[in-house]
């Protein structure tokens, strides 16, 4: 039914010209309303196309002859050059309708060439922006579909044969005979299926993936047996091939890089981690060696108190090797994602306290103050953790604030987040070193540093705060150009 209506619309327009040439003659003598045919003819060729401008013509021809020529009402021609002057006006009527017809086929062609453009290009820079294969064989199978109104879809490499990757409509299979085709499509390199000399039957167009490396793929269009693509679409179709494959290449070689750095990473990390372990375990390893050697070849010859302080000091050094190596474990457990909670509802009062005297214990010099705000709710998180990140964070604030340093341990609620807040008045952080304190292995020097500490600290404790779902930050200077606080934010509910 739509091929017809621009023959119907045609003929209304050349009745229409009719009716305006016998008003015209009738009000005023005219020698020639051929013109008025013609703009029938050129509205048909500008709106319908160059056919049914030709249909116009041949009708405005007879419509012309009938009522404008001697004897009118009648397709006979009494005077010569009158059949000369109708026959002049087919001819510029049909030449007409063909130019304007033409024009009108040429304008819609590149439109439809600028619309096929701008999704093409829209199609590469999504193409552009996605880096893994998966994403680009979907969005390739999708706009194939969206472009060319057919189902398609798009076959890999996959050992000896090729398996079905994306598809849209989605597909999973396909019969033997258009797998053979797009295998031979492959393994040669050609274009195979409907309307080539390969497997001509096969109701499939087949166009391999070329990447450097040879071909990776095979994307396919189905064909109608009543509407083969036309030039302008297969066209179409190897530019999406060609583009696709190219993504392919680039998303492998970003894979590629990608798993080249991880590894590289990865490799850095652990040469880091062992250099610092060998380094940070030698010091109270040496320690506590002397120590023991000492109590072992002089045994009772030794002062009572000089014997206690070796023991003191083979303690010592015992509690530091376990804390780098709950370090090192809640570093592990982390980074591989195995964290174990055991919640329960915390008392953030003791929390400090158990903090405090556990500093104290292990011969702190600095003094504490804390501070937590009235009525504060409990937080329900994982208590051994938290023992762990405030020794940390309390460790850190020791041994970079000076002997002689106030550390504050302060804990209040901000909306519905419980802030715990650990601020010392030592020298505080250079402005370089600020953004990287929770980094793997960052270390800041400090006075007397012989090199200890895996610079572990502070990023177990980022971990693990995150881990319960809230956040940390640092602050320096906190007044007076000096001062470090370290701020933990814990959600209350």
């Amino acid at each position: 039914m739509k091929m017809v209506w621009p023959y119907v619309w045609s003929t209304g327009a050349v009745v229409i010209a009719a009716g305006v040439g016998l008003a015209l003659i009738a009000l005023v003598p005219l020698p020639n309303v051929s013109m008025v045919f013609l703009l029938a003819v050129l509205f048909s060729a500008a709106r319908f196309g160059i056919w049914p401008a030709l249909f116009s013509s041949g009708l405005s021809f007879l419509a012309y002859n009938y009522f404008f020529i001697v004897p009118r009402q009648s397709l006979s021609v009494a005077e010569p050059h009158e059949l000369l002057a109708l026959f002049v006006f087919l001819a510029a009527a049909v030449l007409t309708s063909t130019i304007a017809g033409r024009a009108r086929d040429q304008a819609r062609r590149a439109a439809e060439r600028a619309v096929a453009s701008r999704r093409l290009y829209k199609f590469a820079r999504r193409l552009s922006a996605l880096a893994d294969t998966q994403s680009v064989l979907d969005h390739a199978a999708i706009q194939a579909h969206d472009n060319l109104h057919r189902p398609c879809l798009i076959l890999l490499r996959e050992g000896d044969g090729l398996v079905v990757s994306a598809a849209w409509p989605p597909e999973d299979q396909l019969d033997p005979e258009a797998l053979s085709a797009a295998n031979l499509a492959l393994t040669k390199g050609e274009t195979t299926g409907a309307g080539t000399t390969l497997c001509p039957s096969i109701p499939w167009l087949f166009l391999p993936l070329r990447t450097p490396d040879g071909a990776v793929g095979v994307i396919g269009l189905a064909q109608a047996n009543d509407a083969p693509l036309d030039p302008m679409a297969r066209t179409l179709f190897e530019t999406l091939a060609e583009l696709t494959a190219t993504a392919l290449e680039r998303a492998r070689l970003g894979q590629e890089v990608s798993a080249a750095r991880t590894a590289a990473e990865a490799e850095r990390i652990r040469n880091t981690l062992l250099a610092s372990v060998s380094h940070d375990f030698r010091t109270p390893l040496a320690s506590i060696l002397g120590a023991a050697t000492s109590l072992i070849e002089y045994g009772t010859r030794l002062p009572e108190p000089v014997q206690r302080d070796l023991l003191a000091q083979v303690k010592d050094e015992a509690e530091h090797l376990d804390g780098m190596v709950r370090n090192l474990l809640a570093m592990t457990r982390l980074e591989a994602g195995a964290l174990e909670f055991n919640r329960d509802w915390l008392d953030l009062q003791e929390l400090f306290d158990r903090a405090a005297v556990t500093a104290k214990r292990r011969g702190a010099p600095q003094t504490f103050h804390i501070v937590v705000e009235e009525r504060l709710p409990f937080i329900f998180a994982d208590p051994n953790l938290l023992d762990q990140v405030l020794a940390n964070v309390v460790g850190n604030a020791i041994q970079h604030a000076g002997p002689g340093a106030r550390i504050v341990l302060d804990a209040r609620r901000e909306n519905e987040m419980a802030v715990l807040s650990v601020t010392d008045d030592g020298p505080g952080i250079a402005p370089a070193g600020l953004p990287h304190i929770f980094e793997k292995f960052a270390r800041a020097p400090r006075p007397g540093d012989a090199g200890e500490g895996t610079g572990l600290g502070l990023a177990i404790v980022k971990g693990i705060i995150e881990a319960h779902r809230g956040t940390v930050g640092a602050i320096s200077p906190v007044a007076n150009h000096r001062g470090t606080r370290i701020e933990m934010r814990l959600p209350l509910a």
